[in-house]
């Protein structure tokens, strides 16, 4: 039944009558079963009040595919053809998440390119005019631009907008062409957009494309414009073969384009037995809304000006109201903050007597609020957000009988000083030697050159590096391994949730991981953390055989601090072995065979002698960290090095794998694409 708004325009709305008979397909079968192509609606039509006529043979037209009314999310995106079937494969996968997909076509005239600006605003207004029809809330409302269409939505929605004319009979060219958001993937040369608030815009390329160049130029402005804005630029790949779907769909559910519910705040802290978590983060899962993605509140460095455990998610990434399911993840028993009193770090007898190693043997996920509980932990969030959530998990692990190291220069701080005060107490509650971590290889074994004795002249472990060996299974050994460089920029080593973890991740994926415990400051400089990474790799490289390890297939990943250390060692001070050598190890290559950086790096000076290399990174993160690693990708593209990055909108510092993150969790998966698609895998 169609409302006062919808009166006098027959021609059109006779076109939604059959829309109800369209079928769904599945994009993720082989052969995607496509709906029927039927109901299709004209951009221009005669019939109805004030629309000029264009229609008859040649004009483009819209077909809308529809997915069952009990899965629609009420957004609808816009489709542009990519002179084939795939945008009936598109649609039918957009389909499968709840999107009303709509096809723009030119099927009897097939010219290059196939559409028009004109045509691209006009099918988003007849879109908009007639949302009610199609089940489509008109605040969400896309458009998906696929090779050349990619160039044509971003000169159409920015270039060449269409002005909202008031006045006109024809009343769709009363309401906005403007989308809402958009999708523009593996363009070739786009120059858009000029406009001066883009609609927020997920962007997915390849590096071999010869327009990369282009979608690199267009992420800039879209950042300069301050446009959120996703980036997968991969390193080969189309949009057949490069895995952006599953980024799109959580970024579509992160920034709340699949559901009309509000979304609103919440806060509140993390215990376990009875104490805060020191870092980690818990997920909420929507239980009963469609559309809603998982949220994450993050407890990261817990002791720098806010209340350890705390977590808050502000309403624009915040959850919809209703139920959800909790997920804790434990990243460490024992949390290494920068907000030390500078008294500590620039104190060399601090630097020898620190507690970095590692206080979890892996990550820990608690589902449930009791061990002995059958029913998942859940939250019921109402219409007005919450506040001051106090998440308990009782973890049934056995209490430790742990008797706190002695820290030098801790006691008379820890009054002062929240970072100091929160290590202490949780220096109680973390062994020094967890179960589970092996033990450490020491890089020099009768005392590592350069290393400074504590004022007793005793070398301590933070004047011994090391590696941690986490051997892939010999059942599950694909050949690779990591150098794995933990952050904590060079006053500290996060050696749980970007050390051991990684190393055991890796270990799930049949390769092998090893942790380097490289020397940092204040009683060692970057000349000696890059001598100790280059040492690593060759002790690592030298043993290859009894690691079951490809010595040519040998990589390093880097985590902030750890990236930055990665760049001096491994881009830009790069070391072959010296065959005269007296100590065999040194004459072994220090070289890396591939780099990964995450959220850090550096810029380089000789692109071309570069491995080939995966990034990952925020824009929230800060120029600090992105700025390198956009150095990078221009660098090792220009010198034709395979290379790949994926830069997110939002996410702070430090998130690490972040599993169960719907948006940040992706880039471990990615970077294993990676690396079997540059053979580093077997497949």
């Amino acid at each position: 039944m169609m409302n006062s708004s919808q009166r006098g325009a027959p021609a059109v709305s006779r076109h939604f009558a059959s829309l109800a008979l369209l079928a769904v397909g599945c994009l993720a079968a082989p052969a995607v079963a496509r709906p029927q192509q039927a109901g299709v609606i004209p951009l221009w039509s005669g019939g109805e009040a004030g629309a000029p006529d264009r229609t008859g043979a040649g004009s483009p037209t819209i077909l809308p595919m529809l997915p069952p009314p009990s899965q629609r999310t009420g957004a609808g995106i816009l489709v542009i053809s990519v002179g084939s079937d795939d945008d009936l494969d598109i649609a039918a996968w957009l389909n499968a998440h709840g999107i009303v997909a709509l096809v723009l076509r030119d099927l009897p005239r097939r010219r290059d390119p196939a559409l028009t600006p004109e045509e691209v605003n006009r099918a988003l207004q007849v879109i908009r005019a007639h949302s009610a029809d199609l089940g489509v809330a008109p605040d969400r409302i896309g458009v998906m631009g696929v090779g050349y269409s990619a160039d044509l939505v971003a000169d159409a929605v920015s270039s060449r907008p269409v002005p909202v004319d008031l006045s006109s009979a024809d009343r769709v060219a009363r309401v906005s062409s403007a989308p809402n958001f958009i999708a523009l993937l593996f363009g070739l040369r786009v120059a858009g957009p000029n406009a001066s608030a883009p609609a927020p815009t997920f962007l997915a390329s390849s590096v071999a494309a010869n327009g990369q160049s282009g979608m690199i130029d267009l992420w800039t402005r879209l950042r300069t414009a301050r446009t959120p804005v996703d980036a997968h630029f991969f390193a080969k790949g189309n949009v057949t073969s490069a895995p952006w779907k599953d980024s799109f769909i959580a970024w579509a559910r992160y920034r709340g384009f699949l559901t009309d519910r509000p979304r609103v705040a919440i806060s509140g802290t993390v215990n376990l037995d009875g104490r805060p978590i020191p870092h980690g983060y818990v997920v909420f899962t929507p239980i009963d809304s469609i559309g809603a993605g998982p949220i994450v509140g993050r407890v990261l460095n817990s002791t720098a000006g806010v209340p350890i455990g705390q977590f808050t998610v502000p309403a624009l990434q915040g959850p919809t109201p209703g139920r959800y399911r909790v997920e804790v993840h434990q990243n460490a028993n024992r949390w290494l903050s920068n907000s030390f009193s500078s008294q500590l770090i620039n104190n060399s007898a601090f630097g020898h007597s620190r507690i970095l190693t590692p206080s979890l043997e892996d990550q820990r996920v608690y589902t449930k609020a009791r061990p002995a509980d059958r029913e998942d932990y859940v939250v019921d969030i109402p219409e007005g957000g919450l506040a001051n959530i106090r998440i308990e998990i009782t973890t049934g692990l056995p209490a430790l009988d742990v008797t706190p190291p002695a820290v030098a220069g801790l006691s008379e701080l820890a009054g002062a000083n929240a970072g100091v005060a929160a290590y202490v107490e949780q220096l109680k509650h973390a062994p020094v030697t967890v179960p589970g971590i092996p033990e450490p290889i020491f890089l020099w074994p009768a005392g590592a050159p350069g290393a400074i004795p504590d004022a007793n002249g005793v070398f301590t472990a933070e004047d011994r590096p090391a590696i941690l060996p986490f051997p892939a299974p010999p059942s599950h050994n694909t050949g690779a391994a990591l150098l794995i460089l933990p952050g904590g920029a060079f006053t500290n080593r996060v050696e749980d949730h970007e050390g051991v973890q990684i190393a055991r991740w890796l270990n799930r994926q049949g390769i092998s991981g090893f942790v380097v415990r490289y020397r940092i400051r204040p009683n060692y400089n970057g000349q000696i953390s890059t001598a100790d990474a280059h040492r690593a790799m060759r002790v690592v490289r030298a043993h290859a055989a009894e690691y079951g390890i490809a010595p040519d297939r040998i990589g390093v990943i880097g985590f902030s601090a750890g990236a930055e250390l990665e760049g001096d060692a491994f881009f830009n001070n790069t070391s072959d072995g010296d065959p005269a050598a007296s100590d065999p190890i040194d004459r072994v290559s220090a070289k890396s065979n591939f780099n990964a950086l995450i959220y850090g790096g550096r810029n380089l000076r000789n692109p071309g002698a570069a491995p080939p290399t995966f990034m990952f990174v925020t824009l929230e993160d800060g120029g600090n960290h992105l700025a390198p690693e956009i150095n990078v990708l221009n660098g090792l593209r220009g010198a034709g090095i395979p290379v790949e990055a994926h830069w997110y909108q939002d996410g702070p510092h430090g998130t690490s794998m972040s599993p169960g993150d719907p948006q940040l969790g992706q880039w471990p998966d990615l970077m294993m694409r990676w690396m079997e698609a540059e053979g580093l895998l077997p497949r």
